[in-house]
C-alpha cells in the first residue's frame, strides 16, 4: 500500500467484520511503521476490537474538540487543521465511522485543506452507514429521493436558511447528532419548516446487533427522550410533510396554485382568471401591504405579505400554463438583478456611503437599458415611470426629473407666486372642464412645494386620511353612546366633538 501524507480510513458502521481487508492491512502496516492513527472519535465500537488487535497501535482521537467546540462550523475545520498539520511532518492516517466520502463532513475538510497544502491523500473504504440505517426504518431511499445532512451543518444555519437548505417534502437523514446540545440546535432548526409534532426516529449505532436501537418521537422531543440514545453513531430520520402540511414553504404556495388552476379538478374561480383580470388584485394587495406597514401593524403585515405573493405566483402560473415563463424565471430576474445592481457586496466594487450606492445603482440601470439595445439620445427624462401609480406619486416624479434635468424654480418665493396665481385662476374657472384643469394645476404646484419642503406628498395625504378616518370614527362613537348620529348635532356640537376627539386620540397614541 503506497504511503500518502493523509490517508482516510473508512471504519465501517459498527461491527469488527463490516472493517474491510484493507482496512485490517492498514492498520498493522501502522504498527510496523509506527504511524498513530488519528480517530475523529473515539465514540465507535471497532475503537475497542482494534486496541484489542492491534496493542501496539497509537490511538488519538479529537473527541476533546467536540466537547471544548461553542461554534459547530468551525469544529470540523479545526479537525482537518491538525490533521494536516500533523500530516506536514509525517504521513497521518485519519479514522472516521462508516465510509469516508459519505455523511463525513469532516473528511471533505480535510480533503481541501490538503489540496491547498499540497499534501497527498488516499482513501481506504469502508462501508457506509447508511445500508443499515435505511434497514433499520425500512426505508427505500430512492422510491422518494432522501437529502442527507450533518447535524453540525443544520445546527449553524441561522433560521432564515433552514429552508433553503432542507426540503420537507422529501425524506431527510440528520448525521452526527452526537450530544444534546447540538439535537437541541437541530430541533430548533427543523421546527422552521417541520411542525412541533412531526414524528422523527432516531437510529442508533445502525447495523451493530447488540447497540442498534430506533426510537420513534415528536419532534420537540429530540432533545428530552433522545438524550438516552444520543451518541456520535445516531442519524435522525425526518419522515417527508406532504405538500399541503409544509405550510412554511414557498414550494407549498407553488404547489396549491397549480392544483387550483388544474383542469378539471382546480377551482373555477382561480382557473377563469388571466393576467389582466387580476390587475386590481395586484394594486389591491399592494395598497393593503402599505397599510399595515403604515399603523405598523406587525400583526397584520405577514397576511397582507402572504396575499401579495399570492399574486405574484398566481401570475407565474398562469405564464407557466401558457407557456410564457415560469416561477424559476421569476426568481432568476429578481435575483440576477440584485446581484448585478449591487457590485459593492456582491463584487469589487467599494462604496462609503449611500449616495454612491444611488449613483451607481443609476448608472447600471442605464447600461442595462443600452445593453436592451435602447437609444438614450430618445429617451425623454420622463419615461419609464409607472403609469398605474397613485396621481400624487406620478406628479412627484415627474416633478423630480425635471428638477434634474434643470427645470427648477429660482427660489421659494417663486414657487409661492406661482402657486397664487394658480389659487387665482381657479377663482375665474367657470365651466365645469376648466374648473377640473385649474385645480389639477393647482394640485399639481402643491405638490411641487411638497418637493422643495422635503416632503413626500402622498405620505402627507396618507397621513391625514388617516388622521380624519381616526377622528371621524371617535365621532360616531361618542355619538352612538349618546344615542344620536352625526347628522342629529348642530354644526357647533359636530365642531365640539372634533376637537374632543382630537384630544382624546392625541391622550391615546402619546
Amino acid at each position: 500500500m503506497s504511503t500518502a501524507a493523509i490517508t482516510i480510513l473508512g471504519l465501517g458502521p459498527g461491527r469488527w467484520d463490516d472493517l474491510t481487508l484493507q482496512a485490517h492491512e492498514l492498520l498493522a502496516q501502522s504498527v510496523t511503521q509506527q504511524h498513530s492513527v488519528h480517530f475523529r472519535t473515539f465514540i465507535h465500537p471497532t475503537v475497542d476490537q482494534i486496541r484489542q488487535a492491534f496493542p501496539d497501535l497509537s490511538l488519538l482521537s479529537f473527541d476533546h474538540l467536540y466537547d471544548e467546540s461553542e461554534n459547530w462550523e468551525t469544529l470540523y475545520q479545526q479537525i482537518a487543521s491538525e490533521v494536516c498539520a500533523q500530516a506536514t511532518k509525517q504521513p497521518v492516517i485519519y479514522a472516521v465511522p462508516g465510509h469516508p466520502l459519505i455523511g463525513e463532513t469532516s473528511v471533505q475538510h480535510v480533503l481541501q485543506m490538503a489540496r491547498e497544502q499540497g499534501l497527498t491523500t488516499t482513501i481506504v473504504a469502508g462501508l457506509s452507514f447508511l445500508e443499515p440505517t435505511f434497514t433499520a426504518l425500512e426505508l427505500d431511499p430512492f422510491a422518494n429521493g432522501t437529502q442527507i445532512l450533518d447535524a453540525t451543518v443544520l445546527a449553524a444555519l441561522d433560521t432564515t436558511e433552514v429552508g433553503g437548505k432542507v426540503i420537507p417534502t422529501i425524506p431527510l437523514l440528520v448525521t452526527q447528532v452526537y450530544n444534546r446540545r447540538v439535537a437541541s440546535a437541530v430541533k430548533l432548526a427543523l421546527s422552521e419548516i417541520y411542525p412541533d409534532e412531526w414524528k422523527v426516529k432516531l437510529v442508533r449505532a445502525a447495523g451493530v446487533d447488540s447497540e442498534e436501537a430506533v426510537e420513534e418521537m415528536s419532534l420537540f422531543e429530540l432533545d428530552r427522550r433522545g438524550q438516552g440514545l444520543i451518541n456520535h453513531l445516531c442519524t435522525l430520520y425526518i419522515p417527508p410533510l406532504d405538500e399541503l402540511t409544509a405550510l412554511r414553504l414557498p414550494e407549498t404556495l407553488r404547489y396549491i396554485i397549480m392544483r387550483l388552476r388544474r383542469e378539471p379538478d382546480g377551482c373555477p374561480w382561480d382557473r377563469k382568471h388571466t393576467h389582466q383580470t387580476l390587475v386590481r388584485y395586484v394594486i389591491e394587495e399592494a395598497y393593503e401591504v402599505v397599510e399595515a406597514l403604515e399603523e405598523n401593524d406587525l400583526e397584520k403585515l405577514p397576511n397582507e405579505l402572504g396575499d401579495l405573493l399570492l399574486q405574484v405566483y398566481l401570475h407565474a402560473e398562469i405564464a407557466r400554463q401558457s407557456e410564457e415563463f415560469n416561477l424559476g424565471d421569476v426568481f432568476e430576474e429578481i435575483n440576477a438583478k440584485m446581484i448585478r445592481r449591487h457590485p459593492h457586496v456582491f463584487g469589487e466594487v467599494e462604496v462609503d456611503h449611500a449616495d454612491q450606492v444611488i449613483k451607481n445603482w443609476e448608472e447600471i440601470k442605464r447600461q442595462e437599458r443600452i445593453d436592451a439595445g435602447k437609444d438614450l439620445r430618445q429617451e425623454s427624462a420622463l419615461d419609464n415611470i409607472p403609469q398605474a401609480q397613485p396621481a400624487i406619486v406620478v406628479a412627484q416624479e415627474y416633478q423630480k426629473r425635471a428638477i434634474k434635468a434643470g427645470f427648477n424654480f429660482q427660489n421659494v418665493d417663486d414657487l409661492l407666486a406661482k402657486l397664487n396665481e394658480e389659487i387665482e385662476e381657479l377663482k375665474e374657472a367657470t365651466t365645469p372642464e376648466h374648473k377640473l384643469e385649474e385645480f389639477g394645476d393647482l394640485l399639481w404646484m402643491l405638490i411641487r412645494l411638497a418637493q422643495s419642503m422635503h416632503v413626500d406628498a402622498e405620505q402627507a395625504i396618507r397621513s391625514t386620511n388617516r388622521k380624519f378616518r381616526q377622528r371621524f370614527q371617535h365621532m360616531e362613537e361618542q355619538a352612538r353612546n349618546a344615542g344620536r348620529t352625526i347628522a342629529s348635532y348642530t354644526i357647533e356640537e359636530q365642531i365640539n366633538l372634533w376637537k374632543q376627539a382630537k384630544v382624546e386620540l392625541k391622550e391615546t397614541t402619546a
